[in-house]
């Protein structure tokens, strides 16, 4: 094999891999976002789960306003009083502080029953 020929192959090795280099940057990329989109996938499904759960009876009816209509509605009253806003706000704040403590106490609750629950 002459020199010419030996550098005719180098140059067209160094080129496919450079290539499957390139390759293998696209297709990590192509992981990563296709990982990232899962999980936000995951967690919408996780959350129309949960919503289903707790916002609608067994016949599909609706049984908690979804949070755009709450606002609405609540926005609605606002604009017709507006004098009522601080209370609105201060039972807003209220309300939050119950959600709060009561989702830790059921975080505890589960804890404890995670905990007692016999290995299988």
């Amino acid at each position: 094999m002459t020199e010419v020929e030996t550098r005719r192959l180098l140059k067209a090795e160094f080129i496919r891999k450079a290539t499957l280099e390139q390759d293998i940057k696209i297709i990590n990329r192509n992981m990563e976002r296709l990982t990232k989109e899962t999980c936000i996938l995951s967690e919408q499904l996780e959350n129309q789960k949960l919503e289903k759960k707790w916002c609608f009876d067994e016949f599909g009816v609706r049984t908690q306003p979804d949070p755009h209509t709450e606002s609405l509605r609540i926005a609605g009253h606002l604009q017709e009083q507006p004098d009522m806003t601080e209370d609105v706000l201060a039972v807003l704040r209220q309300r939050k502080c119950s959600l709060g403590t009561e989702t830790a106490e059921l975080e505890r609750k589960l804890q404890a029953v995670m905990n007692t629950k016999p290995a299988t």
